[in-house]
């Protein structure tokens, strides 16, 4: 029997979900052993992950060399057949990416874990992963393609694998800055963070309810799908030479989300107003603080419930008429994918800074000292601007080799040069004004959603359509 890729990727999400389980186990119990395992686990899981990728290239070889023969009307062989067999790595495509970005994210964890122990990175680390790895399950199109004329390039190798490693190193940065802020009682208190992570939600939920909309319609909105063939496809319309998904309202969520954002916003003022005067707030600050992660967490539930729930919704007819394919249409949750991924990790960091509200010491004594994550989140974040500064170089080469032109603005450049300018102030200000602590942690987390922006909000164009986009949002 024949191995697929799919099945060694999926051996290594029940790893990585056994590691993440073993890791969670460690930190009630604090036991060295489980720590070991849990690492093991994962680094087994890793490996496993890798025969995959290396799986997924020998396919695509082969289908890079049935191409390249039925298009020319002879067999391959030698120098020529290995460099049309080996063209194809894998990562060329949406589903390649979100798995490789995973395998990144893994990578660089475990680097960590051998360089500074931290304890509780390893669960963020695979929560991200594995969140990655489910995005790329939801995939509507894991097919393997020849890649297009633009690809057919040896740049694809290093600059793909520079971004991947160096976009991971800058999320284990971020993951190392929340860290340090939970644990400098110090230099920041825990309602100063807990603001902070309600104002993250808040501009994510106007964000993803289309800002004003969501108030002025009372809707947020989400795909329409329709079941074909034991797979889900967005229902839609043709916009001149483009198809563009239909979006429907899912049921009481709108009202949901705006509940949020105004519980969220009083919760703000009221934990801003007390945040020097104690480290945990105390009182209404914290029983708002309770309602607005309360109302968070019912609202993606919400989410969730109707994707699994809504199997046939009613369009009007005028409207239907207009669809294609036609119905019936339901939800699920590729309607919603992106946005529950966003939703999900803003809420995760929520839960944990709730909990740190709630047990002040026994999270803070969960962590290392302060000054060894402080410098974990610097090596990281240098790493990464390394890295970036690769991805421009290498583009522009490779820019210029497919199109004709070193840079030409389009989105996923100005993006890659805006997560390198981030992470340049970030070293700028550490060297230069000794910004070491809570202001570079800031900029640290900061350059995480900075890169969400830049790969989802370009890639999948939700920002502006460019020539690195993968498929619409």
């Amino acid at each position: 029997m024949t191995l697929s890729s799919t099945f060694f990727y999926n051996l290594c999400f029940a790893g990585y979900f056994a590691g993440l389980g073993l890791f969670l186990l460690h930190l009630m119990t604090k036991r060295a052993m489980i720590r070991k395992a849990a690492t093991l686990t994962v680094a087994a899981a890793f490996l496993t992950q890798v025969g995959g990728m290396i799986t997924r290239w020998h396919e695509a070889g082969l289908v890079e060399l049935a191409a390249a023969e039925r298009a020319t009307g002879l067999t391959l062989v030698g120098a020529q057949r290995f460099v049309v067999y080996t063209q194809h790595p894998p990562w060329s495509n949406l589903y390649e990416i979100l798995v490789y970005m995973a395998w990144g994210i893994v990578f660089v964890f475990l680097v960590s874990e051998v360089k500074f122990r931290i304890r509780g990175a390893g669960v963020l680390a695979l929560a991200l992963a594995l969140t990655s790895l489910g995005l790329a399950s939801l995939t509507t199109d894991a097919t393997i393609k020849p890649l297009v004329p633009a690809l057919q390039s040896w740049w694809i190798m290093i600059h793909v694998i520079s971004s991947a490693i160096g976009y991971a190193s800058g999320t284990m940065g971020a993951v190392f800055s929340l860290l340090f802020l939970l644990k400098a009682k110090e230099r920041i208190t825990l309602s100063s963070l807990a603001a902070g992570t309600l104002v993250v939600n808040v501009l994510l939920f106007l964000l993803l309810g289309r800002w004003d909309k969501l108030f002025t319609t009372g809707v947020y909105k989400v795909k329409l799908l329709k079941e074909m063939g034991g797979e889900l496809i967005p229902a839609g319309r043709m916009v001149g030479e483009n198809f563009a998904p239909f979006y429907v309202p899912s049921p009481f969520v709108g009202s949901l989300m705006i509940s949020t954002i105004v519980a969220s916003v009083v919760a703000i003022v009221l934990l801003a107003l007390k945040r020097k005067e104690h480290d945990t707030p105390r009182g209404p600050a914290l029983a708002a603080l309770a309602m607005a992660f309360g109302a968070t967490t019912a609202t993606v539930a919400l989410i969730v419930i109707n994707a699994f729930t809504q199997t046939d919704m009613q369009i009007a007819a005028e409207t239907a008429k207009t669809l294609m394919p036609p119905g019936p249409w339901r939800l699920a949750l590729q309607s919603a994918q992106w946005d529950l991924a966003l939703f999900g990790i803003t809420w995760v960091a929520q839960l944990i800074v709730f909990f740190a509200v709630l047990k002040p010491k026994e999270m803070r004594d969960l962590l290392p000292d302060a000054p060894r994550l402080d410098r974990a989140a610097y090596y990281c974040i240098l790493i990464a601007f390394a890295l970036v500064a690769v991805v421009l170089v290498t583009g522009a080469l490779w820019a210029h080799y497919a199109w004709g032109r070193y840079w030409g603005w389009d989105p996923k450049e100005t993006g890659a040069l805006v997560i390198w300018i981030v992470y340049a102030l970030y070293l700028h200000a550490r060297v230069t004004y000794g910004w070491v602590g809570v202001p570079s942690a800031v900029i640290g987390v900061l350059g995480f959603f900075i890169i969400l922006a830049g790969f989802l909000g370009v890639n999948l164009g939700w920002f502006a359509d460019g020539l690195h986009s993968y498929g619409s949002s």
